[in-house]
């Protein structure tokens, strides 16, 4: 009989509620092995290099576009499943935004300043105040004061702003030949997020897909393809290039 009821609802349509469940909840330590990757390494220089292989700027859009997308679907009454999980991964991106800024101010304080690591720490924690103000304003602004036609209008322009970036950590992989820095198990998640995501907006509805709905497989979609470029070059620089330096190490030793 529950068999019956679901093939009256619609298999896929179940199976989007269901994935688009399993997505929130895997959402909310999907970025977890990237905060890890730079908290982990035994030294201050270990976390630095982490940090800096990091692009803070395409981080920074990216959260900024997912609290548009979170206020969006907000304002327009959507299923919290629907946007769940990038509220989550949102929270996780700005603990890795405040672990950069951390870093560098480290790296900062420690190449111009002989005091000692407690001061330092005291002066990088004192200097992480200003990119707090800067987040809590702009997350004021977009959900107590800026009207609802500006947040459609910014909605529209989250997929640009996704896309531009996401473009400046290919290009840092590409200079540095690497995503050593990069979490391989937060790709893999991503990639399978999104692909996701594409699937439960299409059947993830009973009628016909509204306006909003190809706003948000337009997002979605140019999202799989560039999380698909990113896990592209961790396995290309994971394979060619890891095996490119040990040979030249190994004749080095010869």
């Amino acid at each position: 009989m529950a068999f019956q009821q679901i093939k009256v609802i619609g298999i896929a349509r179940v199976l989007a509620a269901a994935l688009g469940g399993v997505v929130v909840g895997a959402s909310s330590v999907v970025k977890v092995p990237q905060i890890l990757k730079v908290v982990n390494p035994p030294t201050l220089e270990g976390r630095i290099k982490v940090a800096n292989g990091i692009t803070l700027e395409g981080l920074s859009l990216e959260t900024l576009s997912q609290l548009i997308h979170i206020v969006y679907n907000f304002q327009n009454k959507n299923s919290f499943v629907n946007y769940g999980e990038t509220a989550l991964v949102g929270i996780q991106n700005v603990i890795i935004i405040l672990l950069i800024e951390y870093y560098r101010l480290r790296q900062h304080f420690e190449s111009i300043s002989n005091s000692p690591e407690k001061l330092q720490i005291e002066y990088s924690l004192k200097e992480l105040q200003k990119p707090i103000l800067t987040m809590f304003g702009i997350f004021i602004f977009l959900t107590k004061i800026a009207p609802s036609s500006l947040i459609d209008g910014l909605q529209i322009l989250g997929i640009p702003i996704s896309i531009v970036g996401k473009i400046p950590q290919l290009r840092k992989n590409y200079l540095l030949k690497s995503t050593s820095h990069l979490s391989n198990i937060t790709i893999g998640a991503n990639v399978l997020g999104t692909a996701i995501r594409v699937f439960t907006t299409i059947k993830g509805t009973r009628k016909a897909l509204k306006p909003s709905d190809y706003v948000l497989l337009t997002g979605y979609s140019s999202g799989l393809i560039l999380n698909l470029i990113l896990a592209g070059q961790a396995v290309y620089y994971g394979k060619f290039y890891t095996a490119s330096t040990d040979e030249d190490e190994a004749k080095k030793d010869i």
